[in-house]
């Protein structure tokens, strides 16, 4: 929930961290990620040595045709090999070349689908090197023996990558991801980038008579450009079967690239359209069954991933980042699986090289975390208001009566609305929403927060706040909490200049409704860091963490947050991070959250 950034005007007017009643630990300061997912920074040597040779294996098989030409006297060739034949085959080895480059990469992150791929790519590469031996001679090298030595040994590299993945397969375990835009996008980059220079190596390796000219490497990029971008090259006219083929081959190299480009954009568009909506149907009927608190709302979100298990007893939603699955609360599964949805979700983890994280669980299953080799570290405390109380005490103390009272003497209102909603009123409050963007510190979250998006906002019950003229000034939107009688809100956005006391009225307001629709609980969300290394006994980094909140206060006046929500009189509940690695691990594994937070394309 972002109401926070209302409240801090109560507190610190000039704190932009604590936007949040409901913030991720670290979020103070964010791709099935688009946040994305990072390969592994602890690759093992011989990963990294099979990925190499992917990669050299690759290259060699896209500009070996372009360099080499046939050795053998033409016309006895043409008996032995057809020419159509034998410049199929060098087309072939480009597109061999261009696949095993884009395998190189996903080797690297240790992925299995591309283990397979590359072990049968290499392999046919192999044999078309084989096939081709001491047919073809480099011609621009002027050592006779090395020139017809290097296209004999070339297919050495293909065996030995064939031969290392074999050896090596158990270290390429990690399974496919969920499709992401942003990799869509790294692969036009890429493939652009490997277009161009493959048409650039080529005119520039052309000899003078296949098109009566000799590039220089400018011109070469030049003319690779042009005949990619379709603009042509009109002085350019073929004199040799070569040139026929190079300019041929540099259009298949193109239009498949272009086609797989397509194909990468379009899967995440599919997962998004199909597969998504499906998951997120399965995970909101096991909320139904399984779901405890406010948190859980955010599990339905667009930025997650979901584990289930393989009979559908149980989910873990989740975001990778900097190689470590951050799921969102506590496990969903019936009590007696969660141990076991537990374990499979690590086992999933440690086959991708993932380290895991659990951020926001309640104390129920801290047992179970240990007793499986995780880490635990309390993070804040979270304020649970009971509104029967609330409404009959609380309200009418000194704290809320005489500013409720003087704002609805200013003609102040909030109201309900259900959806659906007209165009009118989106507009409005999407307008309160720009403006509350607009300040400074002030941007869209994600993960553990929702975001403005219309399509969502129009199946939500809104609150509107109005002045006395019926301008509005601020709104909230009601989102579902999984706990028995309990409620929650997610955004609390307010235009720029807002009267003192406004916060006040609002919750008032606001409390005072849901407890006439039968709510008994509202969930104000965390207060990060409070109540941490307070208890005897705390860890020592619960102690370290506790300095930090102390020297820190004076930044972003978690104290403040703090003393602002005792002001309704909440229970307090604690609220844990479960993580793996100790002190290193607990680092890294705050940047991920923070990260985390970070709304990107894929979301």
């Amino acid at each position: 929930m972002d109401q926070n950034a209302e409240i801090n005007e109560e507190i610190t007017p000039d704190d932009p961290e604590l936007e949040f009643i409901n913030p991720a630990p670290s979020h103070q300061g964010s791709l099935i990620g688009k946040t994305d997912l990072t390969s592994s920074t602890q690759v093992n040597w011989p990963v990294r040595l099979i990925g190499c040779l992917t990669f050299l294996s690759g290259l060699v098989a896209a500009v070996q045709p372009l360099a080499a030409r046939i050795a053998a006297h033409p016309r006895l060739f043409s008996i032995l090999v057809p020419y159509d034949s034998y410049h199929l085959s060098k087309s072939l080895h480009v597109v061999l070349g261009l696949f095993l480059i884009y395998l190189s990469i996903n080797l690297f992150k240790r992925k299995e689908n591309a283990w397979y791929a590359a072990i049968l790519l290499a392999l046919l590469s192999a044999i078309l090197h084989a096939a081709q031996m001491g047919a073809e001679h480099i011609g621009f090298i002027k050592a006779a023996a090395l020139r017809d030595f290097i296209p004999q040994v070339t297919f050495t590299l293909p065996v030995l990558t064939v031969v290392l993945l074999s050896f090596y397969r158990k270290q390429f375990t990690v399974k496919s991801e969920r499709p992401r835009l942003s990799t869509g996008l790294d692969i036009f980059a890429l493939s652009l980038c490997l277009v161009i220079a493959y048409g650039t190596v080529g005119f520039f390796l052309l000899e003078p008579h296949d098109f009566g000219l000799n590039f220089e490497l400018v011109d070469a990029f030049a003319r690779a450009v042009r005949e990619i971008f379709f603009v042509g090259n009109i002085d350019l006219i073929p004199r040799t079967r070569f040139a026929y083929w190079f300019l041929h081959s540099l259009h298949v190299f193109g239009g498949l690239a272009s086609v797989y480009v397509a194909y990468s954009i379009f899967r995440p568009i599919h997962y998004k359209l199909t597969t998504q909506d499906k998951e997120r149907h399965i995970a909101e009927n096991l909320l139904k069954l399984h779901g405890k608190d406010a948190l859980d709302h955010y599990k339905t979100l667009p930025d997650k991933s979901y584990f289930f298990l393989p009979d559908g007893k149980g989910f873990i939603a989740y975001k990778t980042v900097l190689n470590i699955a951050i799921a969102l609360g506590d496990p969903i599964a019936a009590d007696d699986e969660l141990e076991r949805l537990t374990k499979e979700f690590r086992t999933l983890c440690r086959n991708n090289d993932w380290k895991v994280a659990f951020l926001q669980v309640k104390p129920d299953n801290l047992e179970m975390f240990k007793r499986i080799g995780l880490d635990v570290l309390k993070v804040g405390e979270e304020a649970v208001i009971d509104l029967d109380k609330f409404v009959a005490t609380t309200s009418k103390g000194k704290n809320f009566k005489s500013k409720v009272k003087k704002l609805e003497k200013d003609g102040y209102v909030l109201e309900c609305h259900k959806p659906p909603h007209s165009k009118l009123l989106i507009d409005s409050i999407e307008a309160i929403s720009n403006e509350w963007l607009s300040l400074p510190g002030r941007r869209e979250r994600g993960f553990s927060l929702g975001w403005f998006d219309r399509e969502s906002v129009e199946k939500e019950t809104l609150f509107i706040l109005r002045d006395k003229e019926g301008q509005p000034l601020a709104f909230v939107n009601q989102v579902p909490s999984y706990a028995p009688g309990e409620v929650s809100i997610d955004m609390m956005r307010h235009k720029e200049s807002v009267p003192n006391g406004t916060m006040d009225f609002l919750f008032v307001k606001l409390f005072t409704a849901f407890h006439d629709n039968g709510f008994h609980f509202f969930n104000l969300g965390l207060a990060a860091l409070s109540g941490v290394g307070d208890e005897p006994g705390a860890s020592l980094e619960e102690r370290a963490i506790k300095e930090i909140y102390e020297h820190m206060n004076r930044f972003f006046s978690y104290k403040g947050l703090r003393k602002y929500k005792d002001k309704f009189d909440p229970e307090w509940k604690e609220s844990f991070l479960v993580y793996e690695g100790g002190p290193p691990g607990l680092i890294k594994t705050a940047l991920a959250i923070t990260r985390a937070g970070e709304l990107t394309w894929d979301d």
